[in-house]
């Protein structure tokens, strides 16, 4: 069953071939495994940040990181694609809902969702067959998603983000060094950031999407200076 969710999540069409595939014994061994799965499909994203349920929001992340590591080795290709099948596999049971004054109306929120995912994944990367330096990799990338957020290219005034520079880059990539090659960590997460904005509200992402592609260029121009 392990091979059968190894080719559904890293197949063309991965969205409908999960659906179609999602039952019976392969349902139930999934299940076993991961119950998550079936609380991701329950939950509703009630804001305006996303179009889709969890589980959907999900499947359609695995099938953009798909189209970013075409050409890529295999085991690097499975590794990303359960990254972003985990990455937010925490967030029913981060689920609130509150007041928020940004929308002007109550919304679903799940604050921490990062900690619980990577929680859920440590517990079930072994038994997909990932191995110790993998699940360190792949447990920071998830755990780390969401970074991006606190972010800008430019000041807003807002005193929880930070303007987009040289210097967060090198910090970013000596604090991932601690787990293996920080710069390849860091590239592996910006195709994380991007994976997860083109499975939201395309109305919503395009700062998003800009601030992954510069952080991409300044990382680029790091990676050839130190050659």
């Amino acid at each position: 069953m392990k091979d059968k969710l190894d080719e559904i999540l890293l197949s063309n069409n991965l969205v409908a071939n999960f659906h179609a595939s999602y039952n019976g014994e392969f349902k139930e061994w999934l299940n076993t495994i991961l119950p998550e799965v079936q609380l991701c499909e329950k939950q509703n994203q009630d804001n305006p940040w996303h179009i889709y349920n969890c589980l959907d929001h999900i499947l359609h992340s695995v099938e953009e990181m798909n189209k970013q590591t075409q050409g890529m080795a295999y085991e690097e290709r499975r590794k990303l694609a359960y990254v972003m099948f985990l990455h937010d596999i925490g967030k029913p049971e981060s689920y609130i809902r509150r007041y928020s004054k940004l929308c002007g109306k109550y919304v679903d929120s799940f604050f921490n969702h990062n900690l619980k995912s990577k929680e859920i994944a440590l517990r079930v990367l072994p038994k997909l067959g990932f191995g110790k330096n993998q699940i360190k990799e792949m447990s920071l990338l998830i755990e780390e998603h969401d970074i991006f957020m606190f972010l800008t290219l430019k000041d807003n005034g807002n005193p929880h983000h930070r303007v987009l520079n040289e210097g967060i880059l090198r910090e970013y990539i000596s604090k991932y060094d601690n787990i293996g090659d920080g710069e390849k960590l860091l590239g592996e997460l910006i195709m994380v950031g991007r994976a997860d904005n083109k499975s939201q509200n395309p109305q919503l992402t395009h700062d998003s999407l800009r601030l992954l592609d510069k952080f991409d260029e300044l990382l680029q121009s790091n990676g050839q200076r130190n050659k």
